[in-house]
């Protein structure tokens, strides 16, 4: 339904016209069809008189937003006491469409939130970055705090680099009113490109006029650490069960020359490190305080008010000694220095600091150097309390700052057409400073400073429009032109084998002449630096023409232009239709007592999209590729900069044309019976000429080439239904299940090829994006006798070796006596293809319960912490990221016993991963939260003590889970399906927090 505001509104002083367009229909959290304006909505403090909620309307600025049906909206009100630091937890299961994915649960480690499935396969954790929705505070689009760009450098796709904090995707809960999630291609059009895979628009609380009042939200709480050595948590254990472990293969396997290399830690049993205590569990485990607080002050004249706010939140982790410190602050100022014109200031800023986690595989990857893996850290707190004490001496600071700034200036032309103007800044930086002492490297010192900065300016301008041109007819017209200028930077240095652990700096030269080097040998020190630039122009419209507020269309059109593309591919444009049908004001359905509201809708559009680097615009690019096969990211030679052609990477030929997204829904959304809502809503989402990599001839030196054509649809359905129960005069219950489905499906590959590998994904034209590809398991060979020879004579080889008693049954898909990647099969799901969540809250006189849990359905997981462990042999001892054994090896919780004995020294790799062996189901459901309140408001004394507002409260979060899956947390696994153990735990936390109101 298009609303539309009359000019002339109650108590009308300076003749602002308020005009919005929403069109009614489906949302993750149902609002009530008698809407509020969004000025009332936006207000969480009552205000004292009818004169401040009137004025709250009508220095209310003009919004560009178009919410439409493929918009979902967050409760607010239902987590604003939950401890969350990233706005995805808060989504998680209470607003259908969105797929939130963690690979852990360690404080300053964002999760990742998809918006109606993957547009691009993750093969990569660079397209994590790809497949991430725009996040927008108070109309202006926030640059990404962490850009990808920076991984080409890195040599191991673990992890990012820098600190890892992303402040654009942290909240302060304190200071928002409204949260919602534009899925739809009518509903992204309004931020184009920029929101192809959706956008998140956060609305911060807005000035108050009036007398001065002051809001305080403080929490404190504690977060648990998980239970060992039980049924359902991890056992502790030390030598004596590996040994006991190993033993039976050893026995039964191998030969004298296998016998000889016996893990050197496992030998003598009377070694204490190794067979004594398994505590390490005692000093990495902790319980910990949680805390937060946040003040706000507002008020102000007719003419000018404000409102002003400070916050901090301090989460500990229970594991490693984690821990994420934030600080904001924020001030949001409303002008109207003459008759017609308003002026809105709004500036916010955040710093954060994080005790990231100590594990070996990190801080490997992180310098590119491993020393020996003979002897792994015992399970004992007394070595685990030495490691510690070796790390203390090191550094390894992680901090972020972002700032944001917008000026808004609105002046209204006559009482039909108003304009505005927009201009706003964007900044923030991520460091990291780290330093390794030589004790745990061997003799070899490591040194590594990030620094990373992202700067955006953007300038946003536009006409509205709005009128009843005719009785019942009403038309609504946008133009508007945006321009957008974003720069990003990084410098990096690395280096090995300082002259002291005391001096924990890199110090390049003591002048520029003589180029004396202090600290580091020139030939061990390297550095990288990048800078990106892009230039984005954007010209839009949108018309929207209202038939008797029963009949509705809006096209919107869309124009831009990036510099990320060569000369004549600049620019793209993008057309959406939306149409609307209120049936309930249709004659034949008017007089239905039952029905309160049904809406219809259709849309469907083209919604351009921005690669996430600059150089597939650019033809041939080259990178810092002139290593070796152990460190292929070098960047200098004896201290001169270089760069190579990638050959290890893809190129890029020129001509790369803009992506786009083809989108389609259709829904309904209907209220009956005064008390029950629903919604259904079914799309299609198809992104068309993706860049993918594709093999190229050996002879051209690089291992495949990057082009337009790559063709991925998501298509589902989202279902929401709330009922709303007066039990009693006192007590009411509100009750919503929100729900999705969503499949992706390769459709086309350049070239017209059927398959290619793509990072670690194997993608298939037919096939989903995210499936695994795996060599089907059916039993063991017993005997060399049992393996299969073809009727002209051919054993069963596994890529040409042949196959012996203790050896994997591997299943022979295409019959041709040969196993190898032709007989691997793509089957089951890493993202869930069902989720959603089912809300509660319950309401009695002063009391409110609040309970939600989520759950996920069809997503499976390779156990990789039982492939590593059975994987004994090709692990032990080895020099990489293979031979890293972290704590987590000193536990388990899987019973082996379920999985069969192969010849762990066989050449054919028994125990691989990519085997559905270690395939396992991993749907689960989830309490993750429950929040009781209780109203002292009414109380006589807080009413003489003239205070607004005081409430207290108890939360609890991720307080359980059901799952078939046999190893840890099913929702915690890395982004391509693999579960290796090493994910830190959500914890279980429990606070107290009060909310008052003066």
């Amino acid at each position: 339904m298009i609303r539309f505001l009359p000019a002339a509104l109650p108590g009308r002083t300076f003749g602002v016209v308020a005009c919005i367009f929403t069109i009614a229909g489906i949302t993750g959290a149902f609002q009530s069809y008698a809407q509020t304006t969004p000025a009332t909505k936006q207000e969480n403090i009552q205000p004292d008189s009818m004169n401040e909620k009137t004025v709250a309307v009508k220095y209310n600025l003009h919004t560009q937003k178009i919410i439409t049906s493929a918009t979902g909206t967050l409760p607010i009100s239902t987590v604003r006491e939950l401890p969350y630091s990233y706005l995805g937890q808060a989504l998680d299961g209470r607003v259908s469409g969105v797929t939130v994915l963690r690979n852990s649960g360690e404080p300053g480690i964002a999760p990742s939130v998809l918006i109606r499935g993957a547009a691009v396969p993750i093969g990569s954790y660079a397209d994590m970055f790809d497949n991430q929705p725009l996040y927008v505070v108070n109309g202006v689009p926030m640059i990404a705090g962490n850009h990808p760009y920076p991984l080409a450098i890195k040599q191991f796709d673990l992890n990012g680099i820098g600190s890892g904090i992303d402040l654009n995707t942290m909240v302060d809960m304190n200071n928002i009113t409204g949260v919602e999630v534009l899925k739809g291609a009518e509903a992204t059009a309004q931020y184009g490109a920029q929101a192809a895979n959706g956008a998140i628009l956060i609305t911060t609380a807005r000035p108050a006029v009036g007398k001065y009042r002051i809001g305080l939200n403080v929490y404190g709480g504690v977060a648990v650490k998980p239970t060992m050595n039980s049924g359902n948590g991890r056992n502790i254990v030390n030598g004596a069960f590996q040994r006991d472990f190993v033993m039976p293969f050893y026995n039964k396997y191998a030969t004298a020359a296998e016998w000889v290399n016996f893990p050197s830690y496992l030998m003598d049993s009377t070694q204490q490190a190794y067979y004594g205590a398994a505590d390490w569990d005692k000093l990495y485990f902790r319980n910990v305080i949680q805390h937060g607080v946040g003040v706000n002050i507002s008020g102000g004249s007719e003419r000018a008010n404000f409102r002003f706010g400070v916050g901090e939140r301090t989460e500990n982790g229970v594991a490693d000694k984690t821990s994420l410190k934030r600080y904001n602050v924020y001030y949001d100022m409303m002008m109207v220095p003459v008759e017609k014109l308003i002026i809105n200031t709004f500036v916010q800023a955040a710093t954060a600091r994080r005790d990231r986690n100590r594990s070996m595989r990190e801080r490997y990857a992180e310098q590119e150097y491993f020393p020996d893996q003979q002897l792994p850290l015992p399970p004992n707190k007394l070595y685990l309390g030495k490691y510690y004490g070796y790390l203390d001496e090191g550094i390894d600071d992680n901090a972020a700052t972002n700032l944001q700034v917008k000026v808004t200036a609105q002046y209204e032309l006559s009482k039909y057409l108003s304009v505005q103007s927009q201009l706003s800044a964007d900044y923030n930086d991520n460091q990291r400073n780290l330093f390794v002492p030589a004790a745990l490297n061997d003799g070899n010192s490591f040194n590594s400073y990030y620094t990373g900065v992202n700067r955006r300016v953007r300038v946003n301008n536009f006409l509205l429009f709005n009128k009843e041109i005719a009785k019942g007819h009403a038309l609504g017209i946008q133009l508007g032109q945006t321009w957008q200028s974003d720069q990003m930077k990084y410098d990096y240095i690395r280096g090995y084998r300082g002259p002291s652990d005391f001096i924990k700096l890199i110090q390049v030269d003591l002048n520029p002449d003589n180029k004396i080097w202090i600290t580091h040998d020139r030939s061990l020190v390297y550095r990288y630096k990048d800078y990106l630039k892009q230039q984005l122009v954007s010209f839009y419209g949108h018309v929207t023409y209202d038939i008797q507020k029963k009949y509705s269309a809006t096209l919107s059109l869309r124009s831009e232009g990036s510099s990320y593309f060569a000369n004549g591919y600049h620019w793209s444009v993008s057309p959406v239709l939306a149409l609307n049908w209120d049936l309930k004001k249709e004659p034949w359905l008017q007089s239905s007592a039952h029905l309160n509201a049904l809406t219809l809708k259709a849309s469907g559009g083209r919604t351009a999209r921005l690669p996430i680097d600059d150089y597939y615009g650019y033809g041939p690019y080259y990178t810092v590729d002139i290593g070796w096969g152990g460190n292929e990211k070098i960047s200098s030679y004896a201290s001169f900069p270089t760069l190579g052609m990638p050959f290890s990477k893809s190129y890029v030929g020129g001509g790369v044309n803009w992506p786009y997204t083809n989108q389609w829904d259709a829904g309904v959304a209907l209220r009956a019976f005064d008390f029950l809502d629903a919604a259904v809503n079914v799309y299609s989402k198809t992104s068309k000429d993706l860049l993918a990599p594709i093999p190229v001839d050996a002879s051209y030196g690089f291992s495949s080439q990057t082009v337009n054509g790559m063709d991925v649809r998501n298509s589902g359905v989202e279902a929401s239904v709330q009922g709303t129960f007066k039990l009693s005069p006192a007590f009411k219950w509100v009750s919503s299940i929100v729900s999705q489905y969503n499949t992706s499906k390769l459709l086309k590959l350049p070239g017209n090829l059927e398959a290619i590998n793509y990072g670690n994904r194997r993608l298939q034209v037919g096939k989903a994006t995210d499936q695994f590809w795996l060599l089907q398991n059916e039993g063991i060979y017993g005997s060399d006798d049992e393996v299969p020879v073809s009727a002209a004579g051919k054993k069963l080889t596994y890529n040409g070796i042949a196959l012996h008693a203790g050896d994997p049954k591997w299943k022979d898909v295409n019959n041709d006596f040969v196993i190898d990647d032709n007989d691997r099969v793509l089957q089951e799901h890493v993202i869930p293809p069902v989720r959603g969540g089912w809300n509660n809250s319950f309401q009695y006189k002063n009391w409110s319960l609040d309970m939600s849990f989520m759950y996920a359905l069809g997503n499976h997981l390779l156990n990789g912490d039982v492939a590593n462990r059975f994987n004994f042999v090709k692990r032990e001892g080895v020099n990489g990221m293979d031979g890293v054994k972290e704590l987590s090896f000193w536990s388990s919780k899987t019973n082996l016993d379920n999985y069969p004995r192969y010849n762990p020294w066989s050449k054919v790799d028994p125990y691989q991963v990519n085997q559905n062996l270690f395939l396992e189901k991993a749907s689960y459901l989830k309490l993750q939260a429950v929040t009781l309140r209780y109203d002292l408001t009414r109380l006589p004394v807080i009413q003489q003590a003239k205070i607004r507002q005081l409430q207290v409260y108890l939360t609890g979060s991720n307080l359980f889970t059901l799952t078939p899956y046999s190893g840890y947390d099913p929702s915690l696994a890395d982004y391509y399906g693999y579960d290796y153990g090493y994910a830190q735990p959500l914890p279980m936390t429990f606070s107290l927090g009060v909310n008052i109101d003066f």
